[in-house]
């Protein structure tokens, strides 16, 4: 391991070295809004470069817009991203969709929150646009049919949207779409009543794809740490933490009266485990550059929300 003091006498390089390894690029952030209630996706492009960038162009292109979800199993996972639905007489149609795209292997699990590329289970290469959204972790999809690719995952309380949808009303639309519905009680569409105020309805757009992104950014003059955090069902805060060193240790001491609630996520953001109380950042910038990965601190002392240094790659 190569140590790399990258600014002379603060306290936070005072106890971390660095293997010269590259910061992992940042995932892209989708805003999904839905007539249930919007949530956001963060796209790993790096582990998913085919199917995350095969999912990206069609938000970019707006063919996602007016779809509707299409298929759930109540509680465990949600379908869309393949139809539209104007009217009664012209019934659920097909977005335009590009050429099909190879079945990659991006080292992502189907786990709870996480997006995969739905495809027909005899055609290994043949996902379009169509996606599901796992409710809790089914990893017979990373193998079954060859598997399905992970290309994402849900961020912050978005999860919470996604289980609603799935237990929302169903309705039959057509031989093969079991659909939810926001307000139609009737097992059997009487296609007069129904109409496409009923479908849970779709707009995705790309609200932040910067993708050298920091988790965090340290401020060597006031010594202080401003981490951007996904706290899951309470949502995205920004934390200021004061940066201490103690007994050869790396303290950071979070300033609870400046916490700042963000309206919407960020790439790359940090989490909160408070079974553990473990605080994990995939990375922190100084300077503007992103500088150390997969940091973790643990919390030490609850009272005032202090973290030592754990472990850093």
């Amino acid at each position: 391991m190569t140590c790399v003091r990258l600014i002379r006498r603060t306290r936070l390089s005072a106890l971390l070295c660095l293997s010269v390894t590259p910061i992992a690029e940042a995932g892209t952030i989708v805003e999904v809004q839905t007539s249930f209630g919007n949530f956001y996706l963060e796209i790993d492009e790096k582990s998913a470069p085919v199917t995350g960038g095969n999912f990206l162009n069609y938000v970019r292109s707006g063919r996602y817009n007016n779809t509707f979800i299409h298929g759930a199993v109540g509680g465990s996972l949600i379908r869309g991203g393949g139809y539209t639905y104007t009217n009664c007489a012209d019934g659920p149609q097909r977005i335009e969709l590009d050429d099909p795209i190879p079945l990659e292997d991006t080292g992502l699990s189907n786990l709870n929150g996480t997006i995969a590329a739905l495809r027909p289970s005899s055609e290994l290469n043949g996902a379009t646009s169509e996606w599901f959204i796992n409710l809790g972790a089914d990893t017979t999809l990373d193998t079954q049919d060859g598997g399905y690719a992970v290309f994402g995952r849900v961020l912050g309380d978005g999860l919470e949207v996604v289980r609603n949808i799935s237990l929302a009303n169903f309705v039959r639309l057509g031989f093969f779409l079991e659909t939810p519905t926001s307000n139609y009680f009737q097992s059997t569409v009487n296609c007069q009543q129904f109409s496409r105020d009923n479908l849970i309805l779709v707009l995705m757009s790309v609200v932040n794809e910067d993708s050298l992104a920091a988790t965090a950014s340290f401020d060597a003059v006031s010594e202080s740490l401003e981490v951007n955090v996904d706290l899951g069902a309470d949502g995205f805060i920004r934390v200021p933490f004061a940066v201490t060193v103690s007994d050869e240790q790396t303290l950071i001491s979070a300033r609870l009266e400046s916490v700042v609630d963000l309206q919407q996520p960020v790439p790359n953001m940090a989490s909160y485990d408070a079974n553990s109380g473990r605080l994990t950042l995939p990375s922190i910038g100084i300077d503007g550059e992103a500088r150390y990965r997969n940091v973790v601190f643990e919390l030490s002392d609850s009272t005032s929300a202090t973290f030592v240094l754990r472990s850093f790659e």
